[in-house]
């Protein structure tokens, strides 16, 4: 499986932590940025349900994961199944956010909703 070349890009996700700080891991690189809001589709199968159609903020961005602002430490363990189903777990960008961390705070342009061929 591979994600696809629109934006905005989703990510199809291998795995969710059970923690207070939720890490997100990707089966690709991803182009999600510090403070960009995400949201997720998480069907029965795969467990974690309670993160479904959730949103939250990026707070750390590594190449095959995301770090979040949700709480994950009692929501059932996610879980991928061993056979292949026809809808996958995946991320995607819901807004931009506000980058709070530098002197002024501003709009997050980098991820921008341009619906376009890569």
């Amino acid at each position: 499986m591979t994600s696809n070349v629109f934006f905005p890009r989703w990510r199809y996700i291998t795995d969710v932590s059970n923690s207070q700080y939720c890490v997100v891991t990707f089966l690709d690189p991803h182009d999600f940025v510090l403070n960009e809001i995400i949201s997720f589709r998480v069907t029965q199968p795969y467990g974690m349900v309670e993160i479904n159609e959730r949103r939250a903020k990026v707070l750390v961005v590594e190449d095959m994961a995301v770090t979040i602002d949700i709480d994950t430490t009692f929501f059932t363990p996610f879980i991928y199944p061993v056979s292949g189903l026809n809808t996958p777990p995946v991320c995607v960008p819901v807004g931009s956010g506000i980058n709070y961390d530098s002197a002024f705070s501003f709009t997050i342009l980098n991820d921008a909703f341009d619906n376009v061929r890569v």
